[in-house]
């Protein structure tokens, strides 16, 4: 069933409900024919099922619960890209399971050293919003507005598995199968890398040293790619 994000949730969870014209104008793009059933997710608490009358009326019939994705915990603690690249990260991070972003500042980083302004992450809050219900994420990521410096990396996820990537290190899905992590706190430097201080600061904090492929990836490629990597890992455990 479709869902689709509310800013706030509606006064009653029963009867007739005009859904605005943001969420009408998606209704009539998506085809939506009378009687067809959704979901509807406020802020916090339950789903909100409604079925479509038209792009100006749906009938609300209660509440169920919030759908869940068998996700893996995973904080990607990037260094950020520049100009609109920023925004691809944030998209691809979505797509890929990441459930928590978090910009992090290194010797190398060109842009993200002070804190992102407010309307830059509302952006990135629609754009998170837009792409979760395109691909049926039911749950945003958590997306950091200040950037956290390297040695203070390990407080974005203390408990989870801290892996940082490092090209020409051993692959990514060994280092999975030898520790089936419950959580992972993934590492992404900047365009040219960790310098080799931080190297040594990342292996202080624990960090194992991985790669993906041969070639070296942009930032906003690198992060999503890995994240895939650990929820397919993820998922594949749950049948074992």
């Amino acid at each position: 069933m479709r869902f689709f994000f509310l800013a706030t949730a509606p006064q009653s969870t029963d009867g007739p409900w005009n859904p605005g014209p943001e969420l009408g104008r998606h209704l009539r793009a998506l085809r939506f024919q009378p009687g067809d059933k959704l979901l509807l997710l406020p802020p916090s608490g339950d789903a909100i099922v409604a079925v479509f009358q038209s792009p100006k009326l749906v009938e609300l019939e209660g509440t169920q619960p919030r759908p869940v994705l068998p996700l893996l915990g995973l904080t990607l603690a990037s260094a950020w890209p520049k100009g609109s690249r920023g925004d691809e990260l944030v998209r691809r991070a979505t797509e890929s399971g990441v459930t928590h972003l978090a910009p992090i500042s290194c010797e190398r980083s060109v842009v993200g050293r002070g804190d992102f302004s407010p309307s830059r992450l509302q952006r990135w809050s629609k754009i998170a919003a837009e792409v979760c219900q395109q691909s049926r994420r039911p749950e945003p990521p958590q997306i950091s507005s200040n950037p956290v410096p390297l040695a203070e990396i390990r407080s974005l996820a203390p408990d989870a598995h801290p892996i940082a990537l490092v090209p020409g290190t051993w692959p990514l899905s060994m280092e999975l199968d030898l520790h089936q992590p419950s959580s992972v706190l993934i590492a992404i430097g900047p365009e040219g890398g960790f310098s080799p201080a931080e190297e040594t600061i990342l292996r202080d904090l624990g960090f194992s040293f991985c790669g993906l492929v041969p070639t070296i990836l942009r930032i906003e490629a690198a992060g999503p790619l890995a994240a895939g990597i650990c929820q397919h890992h993820f998922l594949s455990r749950q049948g074992q």
